[in-house]
């Protein structure tokens, strides 16, 4: 069974809901996620946050994180990940930020550095992966590496 199929049944099966907050990623997950039959009995939306402005205003990110961190850091996808959490009433939110290139990066973060927060009631989970490939490879990569760490996270609780 596919990681898909596996993280739908578990989620049917503990009654949880998902929901996403995506800005690298832009709505692959949210797509992922919807392109089973059935989807609709465990996720409940979204929010593509592309823009910074989208990031402050829909998502309640502080300005002042955006420029003292810069948008793709662990403070900014933790606020990400929790507002999405909170404004859908969802169990688990994925938040995703970070450089698919080919333009982007600063030393410290170069392209294809992508954190992933995974927020629940118990807390958040942010992890961060620096993916190599073209612009598709990371955003690929990255939304399967969200929906991996999703499935562990549900799994745990």
């Amino acid at each position: 069974m596919s990681l898909l199929n596996n993280l739908q049944q578990l989620c049917i099966e503990k009654g949880v809901s998902i929901a996403v907050a995506e800005s690298c990623t832009a709505g692959l997950i949210a797509s992922k996620l919807t392109s089973l039959p059935g989807s609709s009995s465990f996720f409940k939306g979204g929010v593509v946050a592309y823009q910074n402005e989208i990031k402050t205003k829909i998502l309640g990110v502080r300005q002042s994180i955006i420029d003292e961190k810069t948008e793709v850091s662990v403070e900014v996808v933790n606020q990400m990940a929790k507002s999405v959490l909170e404004k859908f009433d969802a169990n688990f939110a994925i938040a995703t930020t970070g450089y698919a290139g080919p333009a982007g990066g600063t030393n410290k973060n170069p392209i294809g550095t992508v954190f992933i927060a995974i927020a629940s009631v118990v807390g958040v989970v942010v992890s961060r992966f620096v993916f190599l490939g073209d612009r598709q490879s990371v955003v690929n990569q990255a939304s399967e590496s969200a929906l991996s760490l999703l499935y562990t996270e549900i799994k745990k609780q």
